[in-house]
């Protein structure tokens, strides 16, 4: 009896071994896939200077505004960003504006703007000279901003709040102080009890509060993970949206320089107890974003089919077709004193590029109609993405019910570890072709800003 008792034990460890087993082998295959895709997506020609692209008149695009100082350099960030100077910032605002009223000279309708950094509020009354501009030149209906702890005081968040913005994403990352002080954010950022005073004061006074949470951190416990997740749910903040942590190659030195090695936290496990732990009091609107009130959406690429970016380092997608700036801070400001295009790389997608490409984005929510699909890439998309998605379908990743293609709770994770991959493999290419030296310019030659180009025709002149 204690044989077969034994035996029936082993079993079951066996199986779950299995299980796990099959569940590693998925998830690389996922990270592979996810890091050949984007390199394939950022196939730019290099040493290209391209004018900006013609719009659609009759579509209303979402406009990313970059805006790249920073207090304190965060060691897991790749987004181009530099320590804050005034006198470089000064030129840089008006540089920026230059920018934006080129797109509306081209003709641009936007309706949304989402401003990233960097730091965006880290100069408050430049930012809301740019966004009083672009209200001044298109009806933008929404607004949403990044924010840091530290910036949550009255006469920031009043300015905030005057020039329209609507969400306001605070990026704490994590309330444990012990992760604050590995990645350089408590001394600029204040304590983990500070922060909570600072969102508890703030509730209600815009239509969104969102916190920027981060899990996975080399030196993150389950218990600080936890920890986070009951702090949320006390502020009951509108949204959180709760990123895996998605590092460049570049960055893994310095991480592991500040955070140690390896990860005490097993990313799925992770990730299914937060989805367990927010699932009573939010709602999930994305893989990664919890929201109480429906509709929200955290990221401005799921949000809207095509975009328009400006500032160093942002990029736009148009008709099927990606587009980068300059990676050089001190390179987009002497570009656009000159009357230059800061757009530095330019590349069209195939048909089953952005079949898939479209594809991906829009499953980030969780679920897509077929109706809504075949309008985005088409009615012959099972013919395009025939092989992606028997592969989904048959690793449990997917379903289809009730006219819908939905993810399933294996499959949102499985789409975190796609999108996290190719976040990261951008960061990896950012880092790359980024100088060392921002002082150094990355083009010479250029392209004049006033000359636009049929985005269907490229024109490039060639370094």
């Amino acid at each position: 009896m204690q044989a077969a008792a034994l035996r029936f034990k082993i079993d079951i460890a066996l199986t779950l071994r299995t299980i796990e087993d099959t569940y590693m082998i998925i998830e690389r295959f996922l990270r592979y896939c996810a890091t050949r895709t984007t390199e394939h997506y950022l196939a730019f020609k290099p040493g290209l200077s391209c004018s900006p692209p013609l719009p659609d008149k009759s579509k209303k695009y979402l406009l990313y505004i970059h805006i790249p100082f920073c207090e304190q350099l965060c060691p897991y960030c790749s987004f181009i960003r530099i320590q804050f100077e005034r006198g470089l910032a000064t030129r840089y605002f008006e540089v920026l504006k230059k920018e934006i009223n080129k797109y509306f000279s081209l003709g641009y309708q936007f309706d949304s703007i989402y401003v990233g950094g960097g730091t965006p509020t880290i100069w408050p009354e430049k930012l809301v000279e740019i966004l009083s501009l672009a209200k001044s030149l298109w009806p933008i209906r929404q607004i949403s901003t990044e924010a840091n702890p530290d910036q949550l005081v009255p006469d920031i968040l009043q300015k905030l709040k005057k020039v329209g913005v609507n969400r306001l994403s605070v990026g704490v990352q994590s309330f444990s102080n012990n992760i604050l002080t590995s990645v350089h954010r408590s001394k600029e950022y204040d304590s983990s009890e500070d922060i909570k005073q600072r969102l508890a004061s703030i509730k209600g006074m815009f239509d969104t509060l969102n916190v920027d949470m981060i899990f996975n951190f080399p030196n993150q416990t389950m218990e600080m993970l936890a920890d986070d997740i009951e702090a949320i749910k006390a502020l009951d903040v509108d949204q959180v949206t709760y990123y895996p942590l998605m590092i460049s190659n570049c960055k893994q030195k310095e991480i592991e320089e500040e955070c140690g090695k390896g990860h005490n936290l097993h990313e799925r496990q992770a990730y299914d107890f937060i989805v367990d732990q927010l699932s009573g009091q939010y709602r999930s609107e994305s893989v990664w974003c919890f929201s109480k009130q429906s509709g929200s959406i955290d990221e401005y690429i799921v949000s809207h089919d095509e975009y328009i970016g400006v500032g160093p380092g942002s990029w736009g997608y148009i008709n099927g077709s990606m587009y980068h700036n300059t990676f050089s801070v001190q390179d987009y400001i002497q570009r656009g004193e000159s009357g230059q295009s800061p757009i530095t790389a330019y590349r069209d997608f195939s048909k089953r590029d952005r079949m898939r490409y479209k594809f991906m984005l829009a499953l980030i929510a969780g679920a897509i109609s077929l109706s809504d699909i075949k309008n985005k890439v088409g009615n012959h998309f099972w013919l395009f993405l025939g092989g992606e998605l028997l592969s989904l379908l048959l690793t449990g990743a997917l379903v289809l019910h009730d006219g819908k293609i939905a993810l399933t709770r294996k499959g949102r994770y499985y789409w975190v570890i796609l999108m996290g991959t190719m976040f990261s493999a951008v960061g990896d290419y950012r880092d790359t072709h980024a100088p060392s030296d921002d002082s150094i310019l990355l083009f010479p030659k250029y392209v004049p800003l006033s000359k636009p180009r049929q985005i269907y025709n490229i024109r490039v002149s060639s370094l």
